[in-house]
């Protein structure tokens, strides 16, 4: 997935497979219980769109424009998640165009990790210095306890599962992203341009980040104040953002040590600057919003697409570099090299 290997690296476990190829019962038992953690919230949705209030203690706000614009996205992106995690534990799946699958799973990871890092510690947080639970909050108040278990539970669970099942479809499309350096990744053509990019990625990247720990610590500058796990929760965001940034400006220095560590941290980081600014700027643009609040968004939202664009050309330099025959740096495409871009 970026560049090619001018060295040959020891050979990578496969993934548990079954006879004939088919997935193994490790991957079938994770690809089911990720669209089984889906499901309930799926419906959910559907019952809240068609007008019903199963779990809602306000119609009038549950069914307000902006809350059914959000439970529409929302749903979209869990039915996305089914087919996505499907696509990773079936054969099919590796004939899809690598966009098909990378754009989804990347805003995926971006939605899903601070909700699966946030949300437990946050309520643990909370219970235990003895604010009660988060469903006990204002701002949960609206629906009922159990919806809030459900949802969130939920949404760890799809987390866990689709981190896995992407691990498993990288190792055996992409296996030679798992061996290299940061020092193995070749200064094409635009290596120049990238630099910028990821800079220009990492200011904004940084305010964001900044703002989500301003709030954690209980700053101002938004319409309500926030609960412990709230708090909890722009702490680890903003946690996120700075590894963000971090990883893709070392990814460009191309420091000492193994590629994947950066890459994960500049895929979560941007992924979730992306995905959150994104989302705020659709469904929270009301007049409770402030400026400080569209701000934060907006500014993690560009970081997140400059990253994005700043991968992308690597990407598509190292698939010209195939189709012409040779490396990103100008030498023969190793054998070794994954031939699926």
């Amino acid at each position: 997935m970026l560049g090619s290997m001018t060295t040959i690296a020891p050979p990578l476990p496969s993934a548990p497979r079954g006879r004939h190829g088919s997935p193994g019962p490790l991957r079938l038992a994770i690809a089911y219980l990720t669209c089984a953690a889906c499901a309930p919230y799926i419906v959910l949705k559907l019952i809240w769109l068609f007008g019903g209030n199963l779990g809602v203690n306000e119609a009038g706000w549950m069914h307000t424009t902006k809350v059914e614009v959000a439970n529409a996205i929302t749903l979209t992106l869990d039915a996305t998640a089914i087919l996505i995690v499907l696509a990773f534990t079936f054969g099919w799946g590796l004939r899809l165009p690598s966009w098909l699958v990378v754009v989804p799973i990347w805003v995926g990871t971006g939605l899903l990790s601070p909700l699966a890092l946030g949300v437990p510690v946050g309520a643990m947080v909370q219970f235990v210095s003895g604010e009660g639970s988060p469903t006990s909050t204002a701002s949960a108040s609206a629906l009922d306890p159990w919806v809030f278990a459900v949802v969130y539970g939920g949404f760890v669970t799809q987390a866990i599962g689709l981190t896995i099942a992407f691990v498993f479809y990288a190792r055996a499309r992409w296996p030679e992203v798992f061996a290299l350096t940061a020092r193995d990744v070749p200064a094409g053509p635009a290596d120049v341009m990238r630099r910028f990019l990821v800079w220009a990625a990492a200011v904004p990247l940084t305010f964001a980040a900044i703002v989500d720990l301003f709030w954690a610590f209980g700053g101002g500058g938004r319409a309500e104040d926030l609960s412990t796990a709230q708090q909890v929760f722009q702490f680890v965001n903003g946690a996120i953002l700075l590894a963000g940034a971090a990883g893709a400006v070392a990814l460009v220095q191309r420091r000492r040590g193994r590629l994947l560590v950066p890459l994960v941290a500049t895929w979560v980081g941007g992924g979730a600057g992306f995905s959150y600014g994104l989302f705020t700027s659709m469904v929270a643009a009301d007049p409770d919003t402030t400026t400080l609040m569209n701000l934060q968004a907006l500014t993690a939202l560009l970081g997140g697409l400059v990253i994005a664009l700043a991968g992308a050309s690597l990407i598509a330099e190292r698939a010209a570099g195939r189709a012409a025959g040779v490396g990103a740096d100008g030498q023969s495409a190793s054998p070794t090299a994954s031939s699926t871009p």
